[in-house]
């Protein structure tokens, strides 16, 4: 089983339920459907590149996670 978290905007929102709802009913469920407010939606574009960067596989690698950003670039 997989659990996936998304941002979606308004104008495509309608399709992405329209298409959830009518998948198997044992095979997919809406967990939760939140309505974020104009500075949640900014406060996530702002740290998306930030959070893509930050959950990247390198940080996986054990004898890389004391070695900083700065000294890989000296």
């Amino acid at each position: 089983m997989h659990a996936l978290k998304l941002n979606i905007h308004d104008n495509v929102f309608d399709k992405i339920i329209y298409f959830l709802k009518n998948l198997p009913k044992d095979e997919v469920s809406i967990v939760e459907d939140k309505i974020l407010n104009e500075s949640q939606v900014q406060l996530i574009e702002e740290n998306s590149e930030e959070q893509l960067f930050s959950n990247h596989t390198a940080n996986l690698v054990e004898e890389w996670k004391d070695i900083s950003e700065d000294d890989v670039w000296k």
